[in-house]
């Protein structure tokens, strides 16, 4: 079954167009419908021009005798694109984002608590005029960087890496003040793993006040004033805030040694040091060694990132497409539903066969994703008008 729509049913991409009120006001040969699919395909053949990923969407549509398609132009496209805007496809990504495994999947849950990762990346945009005044530029010394970047925050499902949120903004704005815009996504039995951007009172404060558990890496700059040295070696400290406010935080600190066995025998190195700061205070039921081990699966976000920037994109270093902040908006949308669109099928896969979602292979299932498009979905719910 084609993985778009077996993803984004029509239905519910009908659901969303009228929901962002981008439904066309007359019969067109690109319906909202189409774009929508369209701007999906595009993040599934991100080397094709416009005319190659249209083709690769509607090429397989049944045809009456006689009938011939003409593919639209680019400029068509564009437009179609402008007309539509980011809103259904924001409205996708909310419908289909979550986190899906279950106490039976391997490495979603540790003790009860559902594991997530915080962690964002960069994506370079046209240096266009209007994208140049929405979105800043990284700067090297003196020298600004050569496009205007955009950068986004994903919270994500460890065992899965299934997309729970994820927001965006110009570069300018920094992760930490994105974090604020995911916070709604925390709950009660989450365990959230965090780098060492994240530690600060007020975000600290307010990801507590959710229910959720936290786990995050502080740097070795961060204030942590031992309170009280604990039977495991871990010690309480505290965060301090405004008018004296304070928060308790447990403290874990260790290195990791790697043996290596070689000609001249055995050598060892020791990594830097690490140091987790937790909700969870108490060494009985959260074991220092267990959470060491736990902050491994933070990685899982760099991972994800991987495979939407190597393996989704291919490996280019080219900027997004879009020239105008809405459109980029679209299509980073578009880049997130479809991410989420094959981390379903390998999950479902992983299921079937029992085996851990790492197990599947990402490159070979966007492979399967690639060949399946265009299958088994019509343009319109209507009418195949083509484009």
């Amino acid at each position: 079954m084609g993985l778009l729509s077996r993803t984004f049913t029509p239905e519910l991409v009908d659901f969303v167009v009228d929901e962002a009120g981008a439904r066309e006001e007359r019969t067109r040969s690109l319906p909202s419908r189409l774009v929508v699919y369209f701007v999906l395909t595009m993040w599934l053949f991100t080397g094709n021009g416009y005319g190659l990923v249209l083709r690769e969407l509607v090429e397989h549509w049944p045809r009456r005798r006689g009938e011939e398609w003409r593919p639209a132009r680019t400029g068509s496209l564009t437009s179609a694109r402008q007309r539509v805007g980011p809103g259904p496809l924001r409205l996708l990504f909310d419908r289909v984002a979550g986190p899906s495994g279950t106490p039976a999947t391997p490495g979603a849950f540790w003790r009860g608590l559902r594991l997530a990762s915080l962690d964002g990346s960069l994506f370079d945009v046209p240096d266009s005029e209007a994208n140049a005044a929405a979105y800043t530029r990284a700067s090297n010394g003196d020298r600004p960087g050569p496009y205007p970047q955009v950068r986004l925050l994903a919270l994500v499902e460890c065992g899965t890496k299934a997309m729970i949120g994820a927001v965006f903004d110009s570069f300018a704005v920094g992760e930490r003040t994105l974090a604020w815009r995911l916070l709604a996504h925390l709950h009660t039995g989450m365990l959230l793993m965090a780098d060492r951007g994240f530690p600060a009172f007020e975000l600290w404060q307010a990801a507590a006040a959710t229910g959720a558990q936290l786990l995050w890496r502080a740097s070795g700059s961060f204030a942590l004033p031992v309170d009280r040295v604990l039977s495991d070696g871990t010690y309480l400290s505290h965060l301090n805030g405004a008018r004296g406010k304070r928060i308790a935080v447990r403290v874990i600190e260790y290195t990791v040694v790697t043996t290596t066995l070689g000609a001249d025998g055995v050598s060892e190195e020791t990594s830097e040091l690490f140091r987790l700061i937790s909700t969870l205070l108490d060494p009985a039921t959260a074991p220092a060694r267990e959470l060491a081990e736990l902050y491994t699966a933070r990685w899982t976000s760099e991972t994800i990132f991987k495979h939407i920037k190597i393996e989704q994109r291919g490996g280019r270093t080219a900027t997004l497409r879009s020239n105008s902040p809405a459109m980029v908006e679209q299509e980073l949308w578009a880049m997130l539903c479809v991410y989420q669109a094959i981390h379903q099928l390998a999950a479902d896969t992983a299921d079937r066969a029992h085996l851990p979602v790492s197990h599947i292979s990402f490159k070979q299932t966007l492979a399967a994703a690639r060949r399946s498009v265009g299958a088994d979905f019509p343009p319109s719910p209507a009418n195949r008008q083509g484009p």
